[in-house]
């Protein structure tokens, strides 16, 4: 049994060598390396422009905010078809607006967890 484990243990040493002298050779590095949400959030990024504001206040539907560059937003959640009644006045938020129709405004709008 013991015997087993060495040759398992030298062929997986092996192989991360083999993927290391791999990745050096073709100079590749680790951030290069797409994952799921690499690839979510950079088609994210690509379909969005987004924004930060912090609520400032709330008037029924309307919610108030300023990003820390002075820029002012009022929005109504109910045209946003979204559910906001965890968005509280203080709380940071991103604000989705569409690269592609400018018109449309905003998109979306998700709070952000400090």
């Amino acid at each position: 049994m013991g015997r087993i484990k060495t040759k398992i243990t030298i062929l997986l040493v092996l192989l991360l060598l083999l993927a290391g002298g791999y990745m050096y050779i073709n100079d590749i590095e680790l951030k290069d390396v797409p994952t799921a949400i690499g690839q979510t959030l950079s088609s994210e990024e690509e379909e969005y422009t987004i924004q930060e504001y912090k609520v400032t206040k709330i008037d029924g539907s309307e919610y108030h905010g300023v990003a820390e560059n002075g820029t002012k937003i009022i929005f109504n959640g109910k045209k946003l078809n979204q559910d906001l009644s965890d968005i509280k006045e203080g709380d940071k938020i991103k604000a989705y607006f569409s690269k592609s129709k400018r018109i449309d405004g905003l998109i979306k709008v998700a709070k952000v967890n400090d």
